[in-house]
Formats: structure tokens, sequence, C-alpha cells
């Protein structure tokens, strides 16, 4: 919410808030950036906002709500985790410890695996809408789409103009982002399966 609030005032400083007064500035940027966070409401246009900032707004948008909430993305609790996974394997750490609590490798795991599921899907749906609706801007699809993931309602005006098909994609992203992609791997894949055998373990060469 901060980094959010402090993004959207440094880059629509002179551009869409300029002329406006630094407390009212503060409070547009500050409530968009939580409007990001699946508020579902908005009282500025976004679509006079400069590239950089719809593009901030998407990752927001990506990121989502907190757990257990109604809203959608990928969780914060998600992006924290693989900020701090980074953060511990940049030290050469394999455990991570905070606040006086070591977290489960499981967790980390399905953390980093929820973003890259999350990743791929979103830059596939961007890819066929591209395709199927390429009359409309790259950063205006992007935008929809990381909308739609997130199941926050903010839109630049082009979901009424898509195609059936585009809107099909949308509505596939939104139930997945409702429902959360940890319900949705595990209705997909089912119940976990232990095996009564291993292989040998190999290493891979990375990097």
């Amino acid at each position: 919410l901060i980094i959010g609030t402090i993004f959207i005032l440094l880059l629509e400083f002179n551009h869409f808030l300029k002329g406006v007064t630094w407390h009212k500035g503060f409070f547009y940027a500050f409530f968009q950036a939580a409007s990001t966070r699946s508020a579902g409401l908005t009282t500025m246009d976004i679509s006079e906002f400069t590239m950089p900032t719809l593009l901030v707004i998407s990752i927001l948008m990506f990121i989502g709500a907190s757990p257990s909430s109604v809203g959608g993305g990928i969780r914060t609790t998600t992006f924290a985790l693989n900020i701090l996974f980074i953060f511990h394997f940049a030290k050469g750490n394999r455990d991570i410890k905070i606040f006086n609590r070591e977290l489960h490798q499981d967790d980390i795991l399905k953390s980093l695996a929820i973003t890259i599921l999350a990743m791929v899907m979103c830059f596939i749906s961007v890819v066929i809408l591209s395709i199927s609706d390429s009359q409309h801007e790259l950063i205006a699809i992007i935008v929809e789409v990381c909308s739609a993931f997130g199941t926050t309602g903010l839109s630049m005006g082009i979901t009424a103009d898509l195609s059936s098909f585009g809107k099909c994609i949308l509505m596939v992203l939104m139930f997945i982002g409702r429902i959360g992609l940890t319900s949705f791997l595990f209705i997909i894949g089912g119940k976990e399966k232990k095996t009564n055998y291993h292989y040998p373990k190999e290493r891979v060469i990375i990097g």
C-alpha cells in the first residue's frame, strides 16, 4: 500500500496529478493504491495514467490481496515468501528465519509454484488476447488480464469491446483468481500420493 502510493505519486506528479494540491494528490494516489488490492473502486480514470504507472498498478493487482480475504492475485504472503527466499538464497542460507520463527520448506515451494503458475497463466492470456483482440493496445490488455486475475474491477474501458473468446479468458482468470491458485491446483492435481520408493538423486547445473 505504501509503495504503491509512493510510485503513483512520483510517476503521476507531472502528469495526471499536475496542478493538484499535495494533500489531494496524496489521497488520490493512496486510494488508487488501495483499489489495486481488490477494492473495486476508482476515483480516477486510469486510462489517463502514464504507461509506467499502469505497469505498477498491474503488478499490484497481480500480487493481489492478503490470504483468507475476498481478493484475488497470488496474495501478499506469497509475494513476501518469494522476496524472503531470494534474499536468503542470495546470502547462501537454506532456511528462512524471520521474527524468531523458521518457515516451512513446503510453504516456500508452494509460494514459488503459485507465482510461476500465475505468471505463466497471465503471460499466455496476454498473448492470446493480443491475437484475438489485436485492435487494443498491449498495455490495456495487460491491465485487463491483471485486473481479472486479481479480481480488482479496474479497467481501461476495453472490456465491453473484447471478443467473446477474450471475455471467456477473463472470466476464467477471475474464477481462478477468486478461488485461489492453491485451491485450483488441488482441484486439478487431486490429493497427494506418497510413494514407497525413491530414485537416486541427481544434481542439475543451474545458471
